[in-house]
């Protein structure tokens, strides 16, 4: 958390605690630690499954999946850590009055279509934003960053999910806080999914891996 978002933090705490988040937003912040754990059991893994392959199933490996969604969540991350530092403020350009129907149906559902969208270039394995958190910033230790981050929110749920403020997504419109952890989680979904096939097709185990 940054020195703003931790001064924020503890001035709630001082006037009464932490606003108390709602359950549904409890098991989403649940669900993306789950989620992480696998991830860095993957990213633990044997360097050849790491480096599995195949191409019906995605043109990344293993390991550029898991590097993919590190990128992503730093960047989701930023935008929670903006809301949570003044709700108030928009980002410039200002983004939009909210969530688009495309965003409320992939929401909604939990299910991103695969090969539809293109992934901004920033956001690819290899990228130089990748490269310049260096291999290890986007293996096991960026993984282990995002944890730590996610579980420093825990306090400040209620407090997310409360606050007004919006970020924008490439495709999905203006976010709210609880719509980004809700991003994040079905993201991780479709990603681990690519996982599993990838996996499958090479003869290893998906024991763990989302079962659809």
């Amino acid at each position: 958390m940054t020195a703003a978002s931790a001064a924020s933090g503890a001035s709630a705490a001082s006037a009464g605690g932490p606003r108390p988040a709602s359950a549904g937003l409890r098991r989403v912040h649940a669900q993306i630690l789950r989620q992480l754990a696998l991830m860095a059991e993957l990213a633990r893994g044997p360097e050849a499954e790491l480096a599995a392959r195949a191409p019906a199933v995605s043109g990344w490996s293993v390991a550029e999946q898991l590097e993919h969604l590190v990128l992503v969540d730093r960047a989701v991350l930023k935008s929670v850590r903006h809301i949570l530092d003044d709700p108030r403020r928009q980002p410039a350009p200002p983004a939009p009055p909210g969530i688009n129907l495309l965003g409320r149906v992939v929401l909604g559902t939990g299910f991103i279509p695969r090969g539809r969208a293109r992934t901004m270039p920033h956001f690819q394995p290899g990228a130089p934003a990748a490269a310049a958190a260096g291999a290890s910033g986007v293996g096991i230790v960026g993984i282990e960053e995002i944890e730590r981050e996610v579980r420093e929110l825990a306090p400040r749920l209620g407090e997310l999910e409360a606050g007004g403020g919006r970020s924008r997504h490439p495709l999905f419109g203006g976010l709210g806080g609880r719509q980004w952890l809700r991003f994040v989680t079905v993201h991780h979904h479709h990603h681990l999914k690519i996982v599993r096939d990838i996996r499958r097709a090479r003869g290893l185990a998906t024991a763990g891996l989302p079962s659809r």
